[in-house]
């Protein structure tokens, strides 16, 4: 899984987040209103000559010029500092110059400086609730672009009693704690931000979800690999998170070769299989259990989409295996059919129900599953969910849903619950 944010981005996002804080022309206004209030007089004098200097470099910004809005802003800031640096200042005294500081820092473009004075801003104890917001943004955004991640963090934990519902910053929060080496509140926090957008009316976006089970399959922590997984493809159910979810899925354990064939049967369920891997792999397991009509059905879907090469050999040799037997495999079906209705126990009547299953004929199918379950000696988790397949795919929601549901065992289960995502989506 790539890192989700680059340093680049960081400092690109630091950027814009800063020029929220008040554009130039605010910062002027904001600074003339606060020099109405009683300045001692040697700061007066300083932060009046700084004044036309500003306005220079806001008037030179204006007209694209950033060398000369640079240089101004430089020359205006040596004034502050003179300012700043007197002794016995006032509150007045310290606000105002906080207020000249950051413009000359903005016109600047120097972080340092805007750094400074948001946090001088911060300190005066004079900022209404929604500028101490916009300023903890601030202070934690350059303090990520200058990888002072404790700052940051401190600056957003306090954003966040401020704004308890902001989504955007319970996500940038977690790429801290990522830094910082705890995925598992990485994780956490993204679910949090997800669950807020929600409440909020907006979906979350889909990379969230994604970055979620990014962390916590780097991190290796599988109740959180399960949770994001789940809630990645029943908020985004398209054929890419699908394969990443059930690729991860069937990696994390060792499944026999029935429960890796319903993986990848819910995989082409979900149109998730991709590239020759995918096909040749679901073929050739259909075929080493048995079903070649299956075998061939997904041999044919490979060859359309272009994923598999009939010219290539062993995509021929498979082909040539299959095909010869397909007339007379489904003329024995209802043979076989005939013969599990009155068999001891359900083996045969699953076996005759996965043929039924691989050509598509998923009503008959759910029969000799029903026959199979009531009949027993079956793995009844695999009947079940091979069950809930055949009543998905036929069109009884209600009923798959059923026996999925009835489903249980390690790894079995979860498979169950992926399937009944997957039926959920259905028409």
């Amino acid at each position: 899984m790539k890192q989700w944010m680059s340093r680049a981005s960081l400092a690109a996002v630091a950027a814009l987040l800063v020029m929220g804080v008040a554009a130039p022309a605010d910062a002027q206004k904001k600074s003339q209103k606060a020099a109405s209030v009683k300045l001692s007089k040697p700061v007066q004098q300083l932060l009046a000559q700084a004044q036309p200097m500003l306005a220079k470099a806001q008037t030179a910004s204006a007209a694209k010029d950033e060398t000369a809005a640079a240089a101004e802003a430089r020359a205006a800031l040596g004034l502050v500092e003179q300012a700043a640096a007197l002794p016995n200042l006032t509150a007045d005294d310290i606000f105002v110059i906080h207020q000249m500081r950051l413009n000359a820092g903005i016109l600047s473009k120097d972080n340092a400086q805007i750094l400074k004075a948001l946090e001088d801003g911060l300190a005066s104890g004079r900022l209404a609730a929604e500028d101490q917001a916009k300023y903890l943004r601030n202070i934690g955004a350059l303090s990520l672009q200058a990888n002072d991640n404790a700052r940051a963090m401190q600056a957003f934990e306090q954003l966040i009693v401020i704004n308890p519902n902001d989504a955007q910053l319970m996500v940038e929060m977690a790429e801290l704690h990522r830094r910082n080496k705890n995925s598992a509140k990485a994780v956490e926090l993204i679910q949090q931000a997800i669950a807020a957008q929600e409440r909020g009316g907006t979906p979350a976006d889909e990379s969230w979800y994604r970055r979620a089970l990014a962390l916590a399959y780097d991190a290796k922590l599988p109740p959180q690999i399960t949770v994001t997984s789940e809630a990645l493809v029943r908020a985004y159910p398209n054929a890419k998170n699908w394969r990443d979810v059930l690729i991860i899925f069937r990696d994390s354990a060792k499944f026999d070769d029935q429960a890796n064939l319903d993986i990848l049967r819910l995989m082409r369920a979900n149109e998730a299989l991709a590239g020759e891997r995918d096909y040749a792999e679901y073929a050739d397991t259909a075929i080493q259990r048995g079903f070649p009509g299956e075998a061939n059905a997904v041999l044919d879907e490979g060859i359309a989409k272009g994923a598999l090469q009939i010219s290539k050999p062993f995509v021929k040799e498979m082909k040539t295996s299959v095909s010869p037997r397909i007339a007379s495999d489904k003329a024995s079906l209802p043979g076989l059919a005939r013969e599990a209705n009155a068999a001891a126990t359900g083996r045969a009547a699953v076996g005759t129900a996965d043929a039924y299953l691989g050509y598509g004929e998923y009503a008959k199918a759910a029969e000799l599953y029903r026959t199979a379950l009531k009949k027993g000696g079956v793995d009844a988790a695999m009947v079940n969910t091979r069950l809930g397949l055949a009543l998905g795919k036929s069109g009884d929601k209600a009923g798959a849903e059923a026996a999925l549901k009835a489903v249980t065992g390690p790894g079995r289960e979860q498979l169950a619950k992926y399937y009944l995502i997957w039926l959920a989506n259905q028409s």
